[in-house]
């Protein structure tokens, strides 16, 4: 039965998820500014055509990833589902399952990517033979980044669980840095920089796994024992299962498109999408900042049968979402052309266009999390990925009928973008079936109808500044202020209801009472 709780009657709940949200976003601010100026130490240090190889051939590795990010996404369900059912014997054999789990699974990945992957690389890829040698150090050197990726799920599935966003945001954070140093280095060392710069990121792999395993030695189940529950490992293994088939078909989206960008345009094409999906990941980090705050409340909510604080917080989700991202994508849009010339200094037309295309397929894809947060705490998650991704694995033999029957390399998006907002369709249907507190009516009303709203009129703002705005300067700070600060203010006006308003108007003021009281 639900306890009937809302956003007022819990705000020791809200201000904890609004101060990890906020936490989140800083250290998403950080990083974003730090990976973006890694990107240009990296496109010096390796040139276009070495990135082309480092892009593809990570990329047929990454894809072995699927199965990473499928085993951190259920194991934090699991932990956080019992958590919020304080069943707390449930949470060390759900550590110890995961551990078995994880380390048999990364036996099997290791021997199909030393074989059929291996096989791959040699017949398939176009790769310059003089940079074969190399590209071959890389793709060992980033087998050993996944297996050790692997290895720290379950202890990062912990931190997740436990909502230690503090802890989170320290790692991360030293990852970046470490990552950027490895960036920095290769422009000044004199060997083979492609080889020196992936080994520097496997240094890191080690550090960052070690860090979190630190980390999650303070929770009291992140210890292991025998499992004493076997049936978990059947629960784990279902629900990872059928979120593999919803990752296979998102990672295709991405790895699967760079794959097909390589065979029919080359190298340097790839190269042009792989710094547009730094963009990609940019934004992705964006939307795991809000993401991460509301995943385990909203599952622990579900699981105390809590449903009118689960639909609170799933408004608030989406709200959130999408109006951050309207905010920031619209100005980068516009002054997107000045963004690449500041970042990178020299770029190609095809890198202008894709990173254009990138930021409108973000904001089309990231309205799914708070959907995908309730079908998974749920539990039922089979229809839910078959029919879904069933839409967006269309995605790869679309793109290769338009490669092949002569498309430009940017229809690439038309697969994605089209793809993604069929499968949305299908998500609210499927969300209506299995949570019946959720209305599509509702959601049309309050999120779809204003979300558009908004974006057109802070889209027209930015069209009509590009327009009548000659001077440049003037231009730019016109467009990297107007449209957000419009876009705030019509979110205010329209995007979010009274309730909502309140409890900003509550967060802020508990804010400055903070404040004020500790000075």
């Amino acid at each position: 039965m639900s306890q009937s709780n809302d956003i007022h009657s819990t705000p020791q709940r809200t201000k904890s998820i609004a101060s990890n949200t906020m936490l989140l976003f800083i250290r998403m601010f950080i990083l974003t500014i730090i990976n973006l100026y890694a990107v240009r130490l990296i496109l010096k240090g390796l040139g276009q055509e070495d990135y082309g190889i480092f892009t593809t051939i990570a990329g047929v590795v990454t894809t072995a990833s699927v199965f990473s990010s499928v085993l951190a996404l259920s194991i934090q369900r699991f932990f956080s589902y019992y958590l919020g059912v304080n069943e707390a014997s449930k949470l060390r054999d759900i550590f110890s399952c995961s551990i078995n789990i994880i380390l048999i699974l990364s036996v099997i990945i290791l021997i199909l990517l030393e074989t059929v992957g291996l096989w791959f690389v040699h017949t398939q890829l176009v790769i310059p033979h003089e940079r074969f040698e190399a590209a071959l150090w890389i793709y060992q050197f980033a087998i050993a980044m996944l297996i050790c990726s692997f290895l720290q799920i379950p202890f990062m599935s912990a931190v997740f669980a436990h909502e230690d966003m503090g802890s989170y945001t320290i790692i991360s954070t030293i990852e970046c840095l470490l990552k950027l140093l490895a960036a920095y280095v290769i422009g000044i060392v004199l060997v083979d920089h492609l080889k020196l710069y992936t080994f520097g990121l496997l240094l890191t792999a080690i550090i960052i796994l070690f860090c979190y395993i630190i980390t999650a030695r303070r929770y009291e189940e992140c210890h292991y024992r025998k499992p004493h529950d076997k049936r978990l490992y059947h629960e784990l293994l279902s629900f990872s299962g059928w979120s593999l088939f919803g990752t296979v078909a998102n990672t295709g989206l991405i790895q699967g498109s760079t794959l097909l960008l390589n065979v029919f345009f080359g190298p340097i094409i790839t190269a042009a999408f792989g710094i547009a999906m730094n963009i990609y990941n940019a934004f992705g980090m964006l939307c795991n900042s809000i993401v991460l705050a509301f995943r385990p409340p909203m599952i622990k909510a579900y699981a105390e049968k809590d449903n009118t604080y689960l639909t609170c917080l799933f408004y608030a989700s989406n709200k959130f979402l999408v109006y951050a991202l309207i905010c920031i994508a619209v100005p980068m849009i516009a002054l997107m052309d000045t963004i690449l010339q500041l970042w990178l200094g020299d770029y190609t037309s095809d890198t202008l266009t894709f990173a254009r295309f990138t930021i409108i397929h973000m904001v089309v894809i990231t309205l799914h999390h708070p959907i995908t947060i309730i079908i998974q705490a749920t539990g039922r998650i089979r229809n839910y990925h078959l029919f879904v991704e069933s839409f967006t694995l269309l995605s790869l033999p679309i793109t290769w009928l338009l490669f092949h029957t002569g498309h430009t390399q940017s229809s690439v998006y038309i697969a994605m973008i089209g793809t993604c907002a069929c499968a949305h369709i299908i998500r609210l249907l499927i969300l209506r079936q299995e949570y019946h507190a959720f209305a599509i009516g509702r959601y049309c009303l309050s999120i779809f109808i204003p979300a558009i709203v908004v974006c057109s009129l802070s889209g027209t703002t930015a069209y009509l500044i590009l327009q009548h705005i000659p001077t440049s300067v003037l231009q730019k700070t016109a467009l990297l202020f107007i449209p957000p600060l419009i876009t705030i203010l019509l979110t205010y006006l329209i995007g979010i209801d009274k309730q909502e308003k309140d409890m900003i108007r509550s967060l802020f003021i508990q804010h400055v009472g903070h404040r004020f009281s500790h000075s």
